[in-house]
């Protein structure tokens, strides 16, 4: 693979699941001396973190929607043709809509092959069978989605999970300047939620903050809670998050936004909420994690059960039964005040990252299906 030349495509270079996903890929890629070129548009907080990878980055300006056959469409396809001239580029890794269209219909324009990672199940059929037929290869990050993209034909998805850096996920690391900056005790327990703030993620935000809520005013009277993550329905959950602090008489919960260093907002939990990345980032830092996503509740992670969270992916793409207040509120109690419970599923956490989600071996992976996929030997 050293004489390969792979071009990254995603849409923009906004805090997410797919975009912190290419980053840590390329950043692999490039220390295994594969050269990587990535093409977005060059917008969003993960702006800074692309630039250091010290690759080429190409700024296509994205849209929201693309008009088949349209005059947009065919520059930007052109625009992206010449990015793979340019740069020599032998394969071409996309991850979205419309993005990957554009980059798929430039590759076949070109002759270059394709590779296709699905990230979820949330794109329109046709906007999905668009992407699969110009993709030489398809991946699927978790076995919900190998089903899901089986059903549109597909007969051989390949199945390669996230792959996460334990380098940048060090544990044990000082919370102390981080509780000072947010005003929280040293006595306080505190509870994490990070994922985009946008659709059935915010409904989840939303829920979470209710059940945190009972537990301030009934249980854990030292709770505080760290809300992460951007989106268009984040002045909603602003909003929740005053109406519930004025319930409780008393400031609480930390609506941060998007924030770039995830490390050290998990550092500071003693549990984290969330799902996909999220769950396998904040378990890498040694955290136990509630698994909910869009799918619905799968609950808290162990070595018992991650097989089965992962096949759920943590929530998102399967779950065990819908997420409720009461359900997520019970569980959080149960955790939060079982100091000896959290700690061994922290190191479980750890121990279950390091032997299935390693980002060395996961693009090990990826190499042989660059390889293969340029071979001819992938099929569909």
């Amino acid at each position: 693979m050293n004489n390969e030349r792979v071009l990254l495509v995603i849409d923009a270079l906004y805090i997410g699941g797919t975009e912190t996903h290419v980053l840590g890929l390329a950043k692999e890629l490039i220390k295994n001396d594969v050269f990587v070129a990535i093409a977005a548009s060059k917008s969003g907080t993960l702006v800074g973190s692309f630039e250091s990878l010290n690759c080429p980055i190409h700024h296509i300006d994205i849209p929201r929607t693309v008009n088949p056959d349209g005059k947009l469409e065919k520059e930007l396809v052109e625009k992206i043709e010449s990015i793979i001239e340019e740069e020599k580029i032998t394969l071409v890794h996309i991850h979205q809509f419309p993005s990957g269209y554009l980059a798929g219909k430039a590759a076949k324009n070109k002759g270059i092959a394709t590779v296709l990672t699905v990230h979820g199940t949330y794109y329109p059929d046709h906007e999905i069978r668009k992407l699969l037929e110009l993709s030489d290869s398809i991946i699927c990050v978790s076995p919900p989605l190998s089903n899901y993209i089986k059903s549109f034909g597909i007969q051989n998805p390949v199945l390669i999970p996230n792959g996460i850096n334990l380098e940048e996920y060090p544990q044990d690391v000082s919370s102390e300047e981080l509780r000072k900056e947010l005003k929280i005790p040293e006595d306080s327990i505190v509870v994490l939620y990070a994922s985009r703030i946008t659709w059935a993620k915010a409904s989840v935000c939303s829920i979470f903050l209710r059940a945190c809520k009972d537990l301030k005013l009934k249980s854990i009277p030292n709770l505080h809670v760290i809300v992460v993550g951007g989106g268009d329905r984040l002045v909603d959950i602003e909003n929740l998050a005053q109406m519930i602090e004025k319930q409780c008489k008393g400031t609480f919960i930390h609506i941060m936004g998007e924030q770039n260093n995830m490390h050290g907002y998990y550092s500071i939990a003693d549990c984290v909420v969330g799902t996909g990345r999220v769950a396998l980032e904040a378990m890498a830092t040694g955290k136990p994690v509630i698994a909910v996503g869009n799918h619905g509740y799968f609950g808290t992670v162990n070595k018992n059960n991650i097989d089965e969270a992962w096949n759920h992916y943590f929530g998102d793409h399967g779950s065990k039964t819908a997420c409720s207040r009461h359900i997520l509120r019970d569980e959080l109690k149960k955790l939060l005040l079982d100091k000896e419970q959290m700690k061994l599923y922290g190191k479980e956490s750890r121990e279950m990252v390091e032997e299935k989600f390693n980002i060395q071996n996961v693009v090990m992976d990826m190499l042989k299906i660059y390889s293969d996929t340029l071979k001819g030997g992938s099929e569909k």
